[in-house]
């Protein structure tokens, strides 16, 4: 036997197959743990896995002026963001379920009871694009996020907003600023009527109305 660095290393075929076992379980292994399945105690419905993508990748287009990115009550579209590993993105996800906690420090635990608390002074004023779904067709839901919008914005940052059509009155009023879209986003499990919103003219969402 020698020790010479030009002999290779041979695996039999059992072996060189256990490996590949081994690989491939490791990769389903990394993948499983953003599986993270719908709870309707919390309000939560994921999207239609195209509006997810669709959204995506606006944002991905979008975002101008910098590269932080808030997926605000959205972890739905935050998950392909992830997936898609856009290097030039800083994306982060606010949530309340804390299962999403497997995304590490990109994850901020998000009560919008408390839409002030716990925000990163990293974030505060530097966020360049914010995408967010609030959790409930509700004034107060919208106004409360809205001091949380306040926080993390600049004065060039770009929202988009997906939700119920019932909240446009309430939009109008905390977040004024917004303009109906084209695109519909579409949920599989829900009969509502969905619409989103932004405070800029997306070429990817086109304007429904201009205010």
């Amino acid at each position: 036997m020698t020790d010479s660095s030009d002999d290779e290393i041979t695996l039999s075929k059992e072996s060189l197959s256990a490996l590949q076992d081994f690989y491939k379980s490791r990769e389903v292994e990394q993948q499983d743990k953003f599986e993270i399945s719908e709870d309707w105690q919390l309000s939560q419905f994921w999207y239609e896995e195209e509006t997810s993508k669709y959204v995506a990748n606006v944002i991905e287009q979008e975002t101008i002026g910098g590269n932080v990115v808030v997926c605000l009550s959205t972890p739905s579209i935050y998950k392909v963001l992830h997936k898609n590993n856009n290097l030039l993105l800083n994306s982060n996800l606010f949530e309340y379920d804390k299962r999403f906690d497997v995304y590490g420090e990109k994850f901020h635990f998000y009560d919008y009871n408390n839409p002030e608390d716990g925000i990163s002074e990293q974030l505060k004023g530097n966020v360049d694009y914010i995408c967010l779904d609030p959790p409930f067709l509700s004034e107060e839901c919208i106004e409360k996020v809205a001091k949380t919008i306040a926080l993390l914005r600049k004065p060039t940052t770009r929202l988009l907003l997906l939700t119920g059509r019932i909240q446009w009155d309430n939009i109008k009023k905390h977040i004024p600023e917004m303009m109906i879209c084209k695109f519909e986003p579409k949920h599989p499990r829900l009969q509502n009527d969905f619409f989103c919103c932004s405070n800029y003219e997306s070429k990817l969402l086109g304007l429904e109305i201009k205010n």
